[in-house]
């Protein structure tokens, strides 16, 4: 894992809820809601006449708007790659044996504070959880290699 793919967990998670958004926004539009106005009066004396605004769903293209359509389908693919990017990353940092490097990584790429505030948080030096992150990252490149091999059946 490089400092390049982990601090692409802020954004995929974004990403996700961004998606999220659009999908659903594309689903309302789908729906065919209709609105219109109708004319009302009171049953009993005084015949007060008012106007009423009503909504409602148009049933007239039932089938065309069950369907998904392409651009639906190309953020939900977007939506499936981001998640297991995501989920990529989460579980090479869960599988970090040395707390310290997960408070560093935790601090720095899931909660997006500054090298200042982590090493405040961690009462150190300023550089020294971005050293001791990039010499952890250099030692261990194997974790890198083998995780991407067993994530690869996942890429879509």
């Amino acid at each position: 894992m490089t400092k390049g793919e982990l601090e692409q967990i802020l954004d995929l998670r974004k990403e996700i809820r961004e998606l999220d958004i659009k999908i659903e926004r594309m689903k309302e539009q789908r729906v065919g809601k209709v609105i219109d106005r109708v004319h009302t009066s009171m049953k009993e004396y005084p015949y007060v006449y008012t106007t009423k605004t009503i909504s409602g769903v148009d049933n007239r293209d039932k089938k065309h708007r069950r369907e998904l359509t392409e651009s639906e389908l190309l953020l939900l693919k977007r939506r499936q790659q981001a998640v297991d990017a995501e989920y990529r990353i989460s579980q090479y940092i869960s599988s970090i044996e040395d707390s310290r490097i997960r408070r560093i990584i935790s601090l720095r790429y899931e909660e997006g504070m500054s090298w200042e505030k982590v090493a405040i948080e961690m009462h150190c030096d300023r550089t020294y959880p971005e050293k001791l992150l990039t010499r952890y990252l250099k030692e261990h490149p194997e974790r890198r290699q083998r995780k991407n091999k067993s994530f690869s059946q996942f890429s879509l």
